[in-house]
């Protein structure tokens, strides 16, 4: 039994704390109160705000002359008998919730 609860321990601070994310950052002429993020799909920005997209798991936040983009990682080679990807969707799951993340077992767990 003990072995379990660090088990499911283990899983709860995997999953809280490797979300594996990148982002991208640039300029952005905001004298029209807005950064024009439509070469990464979000469209017209507001400056001071943020826009999700649910369906790339990506954050675009426009700040006076600077954008940011937020990602997730590519998910890397793994293998597949001995790891999962566990990913959360839905409309209410926001960037890095959205993010995969794999999980593998370890051969010789306590």
């Amino acid at each position: 039994m003990p072995r379990y609860i660090l088990f499911s321990f283990c899983l709860i601070f995997f999953f809280s704390n490797n979300v594996q994310a990148y982002f991208s950052y640039g300029t952005a002429d905001t004298s029209s109160g807005y950064c024009n993020l439509t070469s990464f799909k979000f469209g017209q920005v507001k400056v001071g705000e943020e826009k999700y997209d649910n369906s790339r798991c990506e954050l675009a936040t426009c700040t006076e002359g600077h954008y940011k983009i937020d990602r997730c990682m590519e998910i890397p080679d793994f293998d597949e008998n001995r790891c999962d990807v566990f990913m959360e969707s839905g409309t209410d799951i926001y960037y890095p919730d959205c993010c995969p993340v794999v999980v593998c077992e370890k051969k010789d767990f306590l």
